[in-house]
């Protein structure tokens, strides 16, 4: 029998009620650090061409970018009180389904599992390989089946590393890590010389050239290199004082990626004009290229490394979803079975590597990407905001070490509400698909939650099914303690 809306939300601990099985580990810079590993990725090497092609000129494009982790912060504070009055490694998954119930919680996990995560890993190792034939393509547009061939032979790679040890998959990140800092770190420190030099020609009409009808689409593109500051809230339970380190760390992550993306974004433009920059298939290459020759062979590999580690930290991350979901009955529980020996939820893993593929192959226009990837997940954030005030009312006694004013939901719901109706008004095209993906989870959800009396012989098949995958892959079920 289905539980009831009270038992599902007491079923969800708050933070003096959890149960770990150890100590939190994570202090404030901790949390900072593994924030902007997530956050910090391809996004800023992909947008930059994006949000100006949308907008029309530097200056209006650096509104688009401050905006947009202004509009993320306000967010973030709203996921900061759910996080600690719903304690799960669920994350948004769990706030919906507490407060709107199974399905729209399951539309979260499908859209999540299904549809974000895969096309954020098809966006980064595209990005990856455009950025490693542009050394042999660099006059002229790259053969998209050479693209494509590259871009998978990277996705068997990262998939290969997470599939066979964690620990390796982690020393991955950090390699990642070291070479994306190193790239951004070249590109602002070049724009700062070249400041330095005179070379500020470009900044002189900062908003000539604007185009407002286009806006939606801007901040959509200019929104995607923030994504992942509400995967803190998944690592909560490793969090030593999360009403303290929660909110600040959030915050101060997306402040110093506000900082970054303006430094990056203005540096491209003290070398490249408006025009230059939307020729490029590379910004940050053709920037390289122009400031200073042997650059152009170092920048490549650093872009190429960070979208793979981009790649690979979101397919590494989506086993929690997988994990509490399984256990919640959502989704098969085979999902969250890890490996005996290296605790890798494999099939959870191999499943999101298949879905990047048929993105990969199906839908691999980088723009159309970009726009429904932020379409689809600012939906379901608006969601978690909505649910935020929904929960404040169903259960108003519930403990909240951290409740944000009220002003600040309310205004981040206006806002996205405008924001998604307006694309939905000038970018029909993306809207649709959009929505088209979105509701492949209701024939999902019939077949796969509601219809409980499954013919013996499906079940059957499937627990043969199941336990082959187990026998083959070595997995076992996890043990959880919320």
């Amino acid at each position: 029998m289905a539980p009831s809306k009270g038992d599902r939300a007491s079923n969800v601990p708050s933070l003096s009620t959890r149960m770990t099985t150890h100590q939190p580990t994570m202090g404030l810079m901790d949390a900072i650090n593994l924030l902007l590993a997530c956050i910090i990725g391809s996004g800023i090497f992909i947008s930059a061409k994006a949000v100006l092609e949308a907008s029309g000129s530097y200056g209006l494009s650096i509104v688009v970018w401050i905006s947009c982790g202004l509009l993320c912060i306000m967010g973030a504070l709203c996921y900061a009180e759910l996080g600690c009055a719903y304690v799960s490694s669920g994350g948004d998954y769990t706030y919906l389904r507490v407060a709107f119930g199974d399905f729209i919680g399951f539309l979260r996990v499908w859209v999540e599992v299904v549809l974000s995560r895969p096309m954020i890993v098809v966006l980064s190792v595209l990005t990856a390989s455009n950025y490693l034939v542009y050394w042999f393509f660099s006059t002229c547009t790259p053969p998209d089946v050479l693209v494509k061939c590259l871009a998978s032979f990277l996705l068997l790679i990262v998939g290969f590393i997470n599939l066979t040890s964690a620990n390796w998959t982690k020393h991955l990140h950090q390699i990642c890590n070291y070479f994306k800092i190193g790239s951004l770190l070249i590109v602002v420190l070049a724009g700062i010389y070249r400041m330095y030099l005179g070379r500020v020609e470009n900044f002189s009409e900062p908003f000539e050239g604007s185009t407002y009808g286009k806006i939606t689409s801007a901040l959509y593109a200019g929104l995607f290199p923030y994504s992942g500051w509400n995967y803190l809230n998944n690592a909560i339970d490793d969090l030593k004082d999360p009403k303290r380190i929660l909110p600040r760390s959030i915050v101060i992550s997306l402040l110093l990626c506000i900082f970054i993306y303006f430094l990056t974004f203005s540096s491209y433009f003290t070398a490249l004009s408006a025009y230059e920059i939307l020729m490029s298939d590379a910004t940050a290459v053709t920037f390289a290229e122009r400031v200073f020759q042997p650059l152009l062979y170092i920048i490549p590999i650093g872009v190429t490394l960070s979208c793979v580690g981009a790649a690979s930290g979101n397919i590494f991350t989506i086993g929690q979803m997988f994990n509490v979901a399984g256990r919640d009955g959502l989704m098969p529980h085979i999902f969250s079975m890890k490996h005996y020996k290296s605790n890798v939820p494999m099939i959870a893993i191999l499943c999101e590597i298949i879905l990047s593929f048929v993105f990969l192959f199906f839908m691999s226009n980088i723009g159309s990407l970009i726009i429904c990837v932020g379409m689809i997940n600012w939906i379901c954030i608006l969601m978690a905001a909505v649910a935020l005030i929904v929960l404040r009312y169903k259960h108003p006694d519930r403990e909240r070490p951290l409740k944000v004013p009220l002003p600040i939901p309310i205004i981040f719901i206006t806002i996205l509400v405008v924001l998604i109706v307006a694309s939905a008004l000038t970018d029909r095209q993306n809207i649709t698909t959009s929505i088209m993906l979105l509701t492949t989870a209701v024939p999902a959800y019939i077949f796969g939650v509601m219809w409980k009396n499954k013919p013996k012989e499906f079940n059957r098949k499937y627990n043969a099914f199941a336990l082959m995958l187990q026998k083959v892959f070595h997995v076992v079920h996890d043990e959880h303690t919320d």
